[in-house]
């Protein structure tokens, strides 16, 4: 199968990104594969007039489905501490209050019936405690847990009744990855080798950054960006997979001019190709 792999729901607005969307509902690709999770992707593959059934989530080793939102958590039905009360703050934030004392910071869904889409519990000094965060059918998609304010822990439901994958966090960075048995030492790693489990697949990426950590082994990099920083260098991400013959980055597809710029360069060129077509056709 031909495969689009993103970053993130979120920056689904960037050229490259909405380009690979394209090309999953012309058709002239198979499926998109997300490596980041995310509590809200059935809305947001919805919004993008895609269905959750051609929308791979790496994370969960899961495709996505339907959801009844019908269930999710309306506000006035969160369960919440004897003797407190959600309120509504000023600034628009939501608080659950006790004695004078807040509790917990909740977060509504955009676009929803003032669904619940997460609960941020505090500790008696004021720091973040752990937090619940929910899709908009009201099923569990993670929980965190921190120590003095500091991310420590994230456990995945990802909808499922149990948890599906842990992150381990130290000074700020995730340092060990548990998923379906087996341990990683970066997501990166864990998230490549999903994609390498499907040796078939051809996989294309359109981003440097993360999903250049996180590629396949054989994975296509069609890049509309330029491929020369401000000051016509080169960009390293660029020279580092041109340099390197075992890079997962399998070939570089670029703009004409910039293929010229590359063959000036001196840089190896086995791995340049031409983009020969209008980038959303």
């Amino acid at each position: 199968m031909k495969i689009e792999i993103i970053n993130s729901l979120s920056i689904t607005q960037l050229d490259g990104i909405a380009w690979q969307i394209e090309q999953v509902k012309l058709g002239r690709s198979d499926e998109l594969w997300v490596a980041t999770p995310h509590e809200d992707a059935v809305y947001l593959i919805k919004k993008m007039g895609l269905s959750p059934d051609k929308v791979f989530d790496m994370y969960g080793q899961q495709y996505f489905s339907t959801i009844d939102d019908t269930k999710g958590i309306w506000w006035s039905d969160l369960i919440v501490p004897n003797e407190s009360q959600i309120v509504v703050n000023q600034d628009g934030t939501k608080s659950i209050m006790s004695f004078g004392r807040e509790l917990a910071k909740v977060r509504w869904f955009s676009q929803s019936k003032r669904l619940v889409q997460a609960v941020t519990w505090y500790d008696d000094d004021g720091k973040i405690d752990y937090k619940d965060i929910y899709r908009r059918d009201g099923r569990l998609f993670a929980k965190q847990y921190f120590s003095d304010g500091e991310l420590l822990q994230s456990d995945f439901y990802l909808g499922n009744n149990k948890v599906v994958v842990q992150d381990f966090y130290a000074d700020g960075h995730c340092n060990l990855v548990v998923a379906f048995g087996q341990k990683f030492r970066r997501q990166s790693d864990y998230i490549a080798d999903v994609g390498n489990q499907h040796v078939d697949n051809q996989y294309n990426v359109t981003q440097l950054g993360r999903s250049i950590d996180f590629a396949p082994q054989k994975t296509k990099l069609t890049l509309f960006n330029d491929v020369t920083d401000k000051n016509g260098h080169v960009l390293k991400e660029v020279s580092a997979i041109l340099k390197n013959k075992h890079h997962p980055i399998g070939s570089v597809w670029v703009k004409p001019q910039d293929a010229i710029t590359l063959k000036m360069s001196g840089l190896p060129g086995q791995k340049v190709h031409v983009i020969r077509t209008e980038r959303h056709k």
